[in-house]
């Protein structure tokens, strides 16, 4: 065999379940696209299959409207009270509402902040030559927040039609389907923008992007626990000998994550779901919206659904690093 022909094809041996060849000689730029794919696969495919019903019922239980929020220990506040209770006045179907919506969104969201986390990673630690270890915290999380900021403002019309599409309507839902609810939402903002004298075209896309801040802020919050905790976790334990990568390493590392993000996110989602529903301009924004929680429902306001959001976070979680581990693997990526 030629010097070239051993270069062209070296490989280096990574255990993944079962000993794997992983490709050296895969350009970078071609492994930051392949990990976006994998990243927008995985976050779709687990909101179908890690529960999406969860996601609506717990919305439903901190209050979507900032009022229908049952007290901790109230009739109905159970997870599983306001799902069975759902079901049983709007049918089945209610609990899948504005999946469409949720799946665009993952694509956008979370195939970014996934997908282009090590990118960012790469980048800043090329900026800094060096400074910024590849094993210390801070890079990951400056990785995390960058492309959490990004995902999060670009999916922030989509995550608010979930959002709606997800919300309790005794009348029924205004919402034929997601574009019926992305028109209907521009249309509102664009009347009302109308009635003031201003951009119609500002006020339709202000509608839709109503609640971006908290939206944003979230996604950092979320990202920098989740995915920055899940990478720590790994090589931790990794460093210490304590296991190798494979489907037990990831399954131990994505559920100490998702509770890690669970804890941090939940006050932000209620704010985030708050703003989002506020049809009656009740709040005059992110803080005042934080404020008047806090004051009218202490800070444990800020923890309504919290069993409910570790039951779909930590679910989502778990299986959206177990599938995108499973994705890089089929790719010929190493490991995150």
């Amino acid at each position: 065999m030629t010097a070239h022909a051993q270069t062209a094809h070296k490989i280096t041996i990574t255990p993944l379940d079962e000993k794997v060849a992983v490709l050296e000689d895969v350009p970078r730029e071609s492994q930051y696209g392949l990990k976006f794919v994998g990243a927008a696969i995985a976050s779709p495919a687990t909101a179908t299959e890690a529960g999406y019903a969860a996601c609506t019922v717990s919305l439903t239980g901190r209050g979507v409207d900032g009022n229908a929020a049952a007290a901790p220990g109230a009739q109905g506040s159970a997870f599983w009270s306001i799902g069975i209770e759902m079901a049983r006045k709007e049918g089945v179907l209610s609990l899948m509402g504005g999946l469409s919506a949720s799946m665009v969104r993952e694509l956008v969201y979370s195939g970014i902040r996934m997908g282009t986390y090590e990118y960012f990673k790469d980048k800043l630690h090329a900026i800094s030559k060096g400074a910024l270890s590849r094993e210390g915290l801070l890079l990951k999380i400056g990785a995390a927040s960058i492309a959490a900021t990004i995902g999060s403002a670009l999916a922030n019309p989509a995550d608010l039609v979930k959002v709606r599409m997800q919300a309790y309507y005794p009348d029924g839902s205004p919402y034929r389907n997601m574009r019926h609810a992305f028109a209907s939402i521009y249309r509102e903002g664009a009347t009302l923008a109308a009635s003031r004298g201003a951009s119609v075209l500002a006020g339709g896309l202000g509608a839709l992007y109503r609640g971006v801040e908290a939206t944003t802020i979230r996604g950092i919050v979320l990202s920098a626990t989740q995915i920055c905790s899940y990478d720590q976790i790994k090589q931790s334990l990794k460093k210490r000998g304590m296991m190798q990568e494979g489907v037990p390493l990831h399954l131990v590392a994505s559920t100490f994550a998702g509770l890690f993000c669970s804890i941090t996110s939940n006050p932000v989602d209620v704010v985030k779901v708050r703003l989002m529903n506020d049809k009656k301009h009740e709040y005059k924004g992110t803080f005042d919206c934080v404020r008047q929680i806090l004051v009218k429902e202490g800070p444990f306001g800020f923890y309504k659904g919290f069993g409910m959001c570790w039951a779909r976070l930590g679910t989502h979680t778990i299986l959206t690093f177990l599938i995108f581990e499973r994705i890089r693997y089929l790719f010929g990526i190493e490991a995150m």
